[in-house]
């Protein structure tokens, strides 16, 4: 099979390449929200035995790092979010191959990166557009998508985009 020939399977989580893509993305997801969580129980441990120890100094050090730990934490748990809707799309949705996909120039989409997909000729044969977001980094854009993608889902609501191969996995919706 080319990187451009789709898979014969009903739904694309049952293309082999997509699911190790998916699971790999899952184990890596899973390792970092556990390693945030562990870090941050630490730090309000470090606080609870400091708390009638007199050691303040240690104390404010770990309050300030468990409040700045929040940030990854969430985006762990953001990253976790991200890759549940993308299996869920990909459950129940085939792969379709679509020409480019590009990136749309001054326009802010909130969450990711702009994006239409081709689906017809001329400067009308574009989707709508639509913000792409990968599962750990929001602003993440693959220019190998301007060659030909993989999308599956539905164009007028969303679903998920890869590099042809079933790689690269970005959420999609409809800004």
């Amino acid at each position: 099979m080319t990187q451009n020939e789709l898979p014969t399977t009903s739904c694309a989580f049952d293309d082999p390449v997509t699911r190790s893509s998916l699971q790999e993305a899952w184990r890596r997801a899973l390792i970092r929200f556990a390693v945030w969580v562990a870090v941050w129980v630490l730090l309000l441990v470090v606080v609870g035995v400091t708390r009638d120890s007199g050691m303040e100094t240690v104390q404010t050090v770990a309050v300030i790092l468990a409040l700045i730990g929040l940030r990854p934490l969430g985006l762990s748990a953001l990253s976790l979010r991200c890759l549940q809707g993308i299996e869920a799309v990909l459950r129940i949705r085939p792969w379709q191959f679509h020409g480019p996909v590009r990136r749309v120039p001054r326009v802010r989409g909130r969450g990711g990166v702009p994006v239409q997909i081709r689906i017809g000729e001329g400067e009308d044969g574009w989707a709508p557009v639509m913000v792409a977001r990968a599962p750990f980094r929001s602003r993440r854009w693959m220019g190998e998508m301007e060659n030909g993608a993989w999308f599956a889902g539905d164009l007028d609501r969303g679903g998920v985009l890869a590099l042809p191969g079933g790689r690269g996995l970005m959420a999609v919706r409809t800004m």
